[in-house]
């Protein structure tokens, strides 16, 4: 069962990108788990059958806490097994405890909905498709994502779904073009809504980006230079590519205060640019506040 391209084992390494940048597309249920917790060995039979039954409506995330002790910590994981489930980066629900198949079922349907039935209309089968694709990207498989959601856009052209989730894998490959592609065919009502507006965001700060430089490498140069804007900025699209978002506009909002000009105000741009794609995330009303005090 842990073969299908729905079930994915965490570390520290894929968290971020599976669970937290992954549940932007498709709800995440994250099952913490010990190979010594007998109840954990029941549950997780009934997650995986009912993960591959879902068919990609959400993805099954295992960690092995023995293993990982660090991100269980920091979750405040404190009994086994302990089921979350994320949505748009948010947990949205959890249980603990080796629930039934029955009650783990209707935990589902409440949160993510009903298991589509074998024979699904066209349209739904395709919604599957995108979901499966992300799947596969989010596991590393980026080549067999986008081949098949470009096989999804040949037959749904204007599917806004699509164009989405090929928009992002595009951009992660560095194929901005067929990104900005994506972006420019969506309605207008989904360019203007969250998702276009993260991917207009990170199409922006991924035109700036300098994969020469690691961010560790522009770290060690503004430290032996911390006045240098141009590291500083650079730092900064590196980091929020990477995802530390916070740590990018910690940077962008010190060139707004101590080199407003630099580069056309370009810094103002980009910690915009990173508000459309954190949408509703409590940390856009915080720096907003600190922008607007920084230029007034």
């Amino acid at each position: 069962m842990a073969d299908s391209p729905h079930i994915v084992q965490l570390d520290e390494q894929n968290f971020m990108q599976v669970v937290v940048e992954g549940s932007d597309h498709t709800p995440v249920l994250v099952d913490f788990w010990a190979d010594w917790c007998g109840p954990c060995k029941s549950l997780m039979p009934i997650l995986e059958k009912l993960a591959i039954e879902y068919n990609g409506a959400f993805v099954l995330a295992k960690l092995d806490t023995e293993a990982h002790p660090g991100i269980a910590q920091q979750l405040g994981i404190r009994s086994l097994p302990t089921v979350k489930l994320f949505k748009d980066r948010q947990l949205v629900n959890e249980f603990m405890g080796a629930l039934p198949e029955s009650e783990v079922r209707a935990f589902l349907e409440a949160n993510v909905g009903p298991a589509l039935p074998d024979d699904v209309p066209e349209e739904e089968a395709g919604d599957n498709r995108v979901q499966s694709a992300m799947a596969l990207f989010e596991q590393g498989q980026t080549d067999e994502a986008r081949a098949l959601l470009q096989q999804v856009q040949a037959e749904e052209p204007e599917n806004a779904e699509v164009l989405l989730a090929l928009g992002q894998i595009c951009v992660s490959t560095g194929d901005l073009e067929t990104a900005e592609s994506c972006l420019k065919a969506l309605p207008e009502a989904d360019r203007e809504g969250p998702q276009g507006l993260r991917l207009a965001g990170i199409l922006e700060l991924s035109r700036e980006s300098d994969a020469a430089e690691s961010p560790a490498a522009l770290q060690a140069r503004l430290e032996n230079d911390p006045g240098n804007s141009e590291v500083r900025y650079k730092l900064a699209i590196a980091e929020s590519l990477s995802g530390n978002v916070q740590i990018a506009m910690d940077h962008l909002l010190k060139l707004v205060q101590t080199d407003p000009g630099y580069n056309d105000g370009a810094p103002r741009e980009k910690l915009l640019a990173l508000f459309k794609v954190l949408g509703d995330d409590p940390l856009v009303g915080q720096y907003r506040r600190k922008l607007f005090a920084s230029l007034h």
